[in-house]
């Protein structure tokens, strides 16, 4: 099938699925949006709205989402580099597919009571694959993904000789991810371009097309961010990884630059395999536990911690169970 036979045949099915409901305009586009089904994506995009930059750190499973929620962060990131670590020891390479992302993500969003945003990589596929993802995601209560322009397979946005598909197929994908929504989940849309002229324009179209922020990952320089802050309109978030290839400017110099998104990818990744690496081999060397006491949270506090956030759970649970008893189906929400 021609890629043009296919786009028209996605729209359709678009068209098709929708529900009918009322509209709700976004950036100044009508889109339908059944809002209430989907909190957390209400709650994300108003702290879009807010002054300042939101802060993004990236968790890898469930426990490490429950620590940067506990640090106090407001949001986190599902990072697929870190899903394919941790869940299945792999680079990122695009070797996660979309059944074992959207278990960690539901059992993230499961776990917290603040947005999740999702990685989705390029959408694993085409415009059939983006719908699915779509659907999946939103409906498991994620409040924002980022999906990439890069072929497969694909790499981590701070590596080299990466590669983008096409701009007309990268569009027709996020088209589909931006009509198919029934809720106000955010799309953040990413270019991994290595020609920063290219990327700025693949940037500056993807805010045209309606993208609600923009990435262009991988910056090298000072210059390349204040480029990206001045030529690219809208919202736009950068990606800041230690030992990456962007420079590691703090919140408040970003924030004025013009960037409303600042994200921690690896951090919490990195920094749990240190030190669990460190730990790990002196007690080995050792052969006595009381070596490591200094690095390690006792029993104790981990058992309340943990017994804190699963009681915690299940009242939003049994909250959400009474909201539903008292009101129709359609306006419950899934969070």
């Amino acid at each position: 099938m021609l890629l043009g036979e296919r786009t028209l045949l996605v729209k359709k099915r678009i068209r098709v699925g929708r529900f009918k409901m009322p509209k709700e305009t976004i950036k100044g586009r009508d889109i339908c949006m059944k809002s209430s089904i989907n909190g957390m994506a209400e709650e994300f995009r108003s702290q879009l709205n807010k002054p300042g930059a939101v802060e993004l750190p990236g968790c890898y499973d469930v426990l490490s989402a429950m620590i940067l929620e506990e640090a106090g962060f407001n949001a986190v990131f599902l990072s697929g580099y870190g899903v394919a670590a941790s869940m299945l020891g792999n680079p990122d390479i695009g070797l996660t597919s979309l059944a074992e992302t959207a278990a960690a993500a539901k059992s993230v969003v499961n776990a917290l009571k603040i947005p999740i945003v999702v990685d989705i990589d390029n959408g694993y596929g085409n415009e059939d694959n983006v719908l699915r993802v779509i659907h999946e995601l939103e409906y498991s209560g994620v409040a924002a993904v980022i999906m990439e322009d890069q072929i497969m397979p694909k790499r981590c946005g701070h590596s080299g000789n990466k590669q983008v598909i096409p701009i007309e197929q990268y569009m027709a994908k996020l088209e589909c991810a931006l009509k198919s929504r029934q809720t106000p989940m955010t799309v953040i849309a990413r270019t991994d371009s290595m020609d920063l002229s290219e990327a700025i324009s693949r940037a500056k179209m993807f805010h045209s097309a309606g993208a609600d922020v923009t990435l262009i990952d991988g910056l090298s320089s000072r210059d390349a961010i204040k480029r990206v802050a001045d030529e690219v309109p809208g919202h736009k978030q950068i990606n800041l990884i230690y030992g990456g290839k962007t420079p590691l400017l703090s919140v408040k110099e970003l924030a004025e630059l013009g960037f409303k998104v600042v994200l921690y990818s690896t951090p919490a990744l990195y920094a749990a395999a240190q030190t669990l690496l460190e730990s790990m081999r002196r007690l080995r060397e050792s052969h006595d536990i009381n070596s490591i006491s200094s690095e390690s949270i006792p029993f104790k506090n981990f058992q309340e911690f943990i017994e804190r956030k699963y009681a915690e759970r299940n009242a939003r649970k049994l909250e959400r169970s009474n909201h539903k008893s008292t009101t129709a189906p359609s306006s419950a929400a899934i969070r």
